[in-house]
C-alpha cells in the first residue's frame, strides 16, 4: 500500500507529464513519477540528474544494473508500484 498518494495525471506538471510519457515508452511504466509530482520544482532537478547519470550507460553504471538495483530495493520495501 502506498504511503504517499499519486498525483492524478491531469494535475501533474506538463514537463513531468512529458517525462512520464517517455518513461512509459522506454521502461513500460511511469506511475512512480506521479508520487514525486507533489514537489515538481524539486523533482525536475532530480529527473535531470537521474536520466543523465543513472539511466544512461555512462559513468560505469549500466541501465540494466540500475534497474536491477531499483527493483531489489522496491522488493525489500514491499513497494506496490
Amino acid at each position: 500500500m502506498l504511503r504517499v498518494s499519486k498525483v492524478p495525471f491531469e494535475k501533474v506538471d506538463p514537463d513531468l507529464q512529458k517525462t512520464m510519457q517517455q518513461s512509459d515508452e522506454a521502461l513500460g511504466g511511469s506511475e512512480w513519477i506521479q508520487v514525486f509530482a507533489h514537489t515538481p520544482d524539486l523533482y525536475k532537478h532530480f529527473v535531470d540528474f537521474y536520466y543523465s547519470h543513472i539511466m544512461a550507460d555512462t559513468d560505469g553504471i549500466s541501465v540494466k544494473l540500475t534497474e536491477l538495483i531499483r527493483h531489489k530495493v522496491a522488493q525489500i520495501n514491499e513497494c506496490q508500484l
